[in-house]
Order: structure tokens, then C-alpha cells, then sequence
């Protein structure tokens, strides 16, 4: 095990550890969180209808990952940038990326989630998010190389900035218990934003 590389400043909070398989150290993102580097070190995240955007600077070799879980805000919330928000997420993302050497013309991504993982649910939460992230991306010229969307169970998703590569590990049934409590208890709290609001989601 190798001791654990300095991170960049704001993203000390995020929870890193090292993973003897891989052989490198991971940085573990939770929903409303984003973390960008220019080390060799994985960035993960689990997800289910909300979204992750790994996004690098293919030339300088600098990225990072966000997770969010609804587009924007309700109108009362204008002033709240929460990073549970794909607006403030993506921005929070890409200012980092260039604020610590990137180029916004070297940018590429990926795009995860998006899933449909609890059953009975009629406002596709997860399509919104998909519909939301590809539209910013396409006003921000932003190419994305991959777009692995839409799935009914939960992803593991990996993200090495320096080479750029992504993969996901789908969840069986039977590990998603844990994923589906979390998203009943969000969008417990959001139903009358997602559904009753009427937001225009792009």
C-alpha cells in the first residue's frame, strides 16, 4: 500500500481509500458531491435514477466526477446551489477541471445513471436527469464519448481521469436494497418538485 496522494484543495473531505485489487487508491463520491484530480487514482460512485459526469481534459490529463440527483431546483430554490442539483454539479465540475489547469477545449465525458430502479414511479426521475445532462453538455460543447444510461438496477461506476478510462459494474437484485431505501427517501422529500412543480426539466 502506498501513502495517500495529497488531493486538491476543497476535495479533502472526500473519503479515499486504497484498493489492494486495483492496485490504486479510490475516491468515493456520495450524491451531492464532486471531486476532481490529476492523480493516478480511481473516482466511484453508486447510482440508480441519479447521474455521474466523468469528465477530463484528454490533453492535460486533469479530471473529475460529479453525482446529482435532479436537474435544478424548484423556483423558491433559486438561491440554494445544492450539489444534489445537476446545475450546480455540472458548473462546480468543470470550473474545478479549469481553475487547476484544464482547458474547456480538451474537455470530454461520460455520461452514467439515469436508471429506473424503483418500481411503480411515473415521473422517469432518471430520463429527466438524462434529458437535463445531455442538453447542458450540448450548449457547453462539451463531447461525450460514452453514454452508458437508463438501466433498471443500480451501477457501480469507475472513472480514471488520467487515462480517461470508465467502466460500471451492474448490481444484482439482491445488493440493491441499500439504493433503493436511499432513493424512496429522496424522492419522498422531492415528489412535489419532480412531479407537481412544474418545472420544465429540458
Amino acid at each position: 500500500m502506498t501513502s495517500l496522494p495529497k488531493s486538491l484543495p476543497q476535495f479533502e473531505h472526500i473519503k479515499r481509500y486504497w484498493d489492494p485489487r486495483r492496485n490504486l487508491h479510490v475516491a468515493q463520491i456520495l450524491p451531492g458531491e464532486v471531486y476532481v484530480t490529476k492523480k493516478h487514482e480511481l473516482i466511484t460512485t453508486l447510482l440508480g435514477s441519479c447521474i455521474a459526469v466523468c469528465m477530463r481534459d484528454k490533453i492535460n490529463k486533469i479530471g473529475g466526477m460529479n453525482h446529482f440527483k435532479l436537474p435544478k431546483p424548484s423556483n423558491a430554490d433559486t438561491n440554494n446551489q445544492n450539489l444534489n442539483y445537476g446545475i450546480y454539479a455540472m458548473e462546480l465540475l468543470i470550473n474545478e477541471i479549469l481553475k487547476n489547469g484544464g482547458n474547456k477545449n480538451f474537455l470530454e465525458c461520460t455520461v452514467f445513471g439515469g436508471g429506473n430502479v424503483i418500481e411503480g414511479i411515473t415521473s422517469d426521475i432518471g430520463g429527466k436527469n438524462v434529458d437535463f445532462v445531455l442538453d447542458f453538455l450540448r450548449q457547453e460543447s462539451i463531447p461525450i464519448i460514452r453514454q452508458d444510461t437508463g438501466y433498471t438496477t443500480a451501477q457501480q461506476v469507475y472513472f480514471h481521469p488520467v487515462s480517461g478510462n470508465t467502466f460500471s459494474v451492474v448490481k444484482q437484485e439482491s445488493l440493491l436494497k441499500k439504493i433503493k431505501e436511499e432513493e424512496n427517501q429522496y424522492l419522498s422529500r422531492i415528489n412535489s418538485e419532480v412531479v407537481n412543480s412544474g418545472i420544465d426539466y429540458f
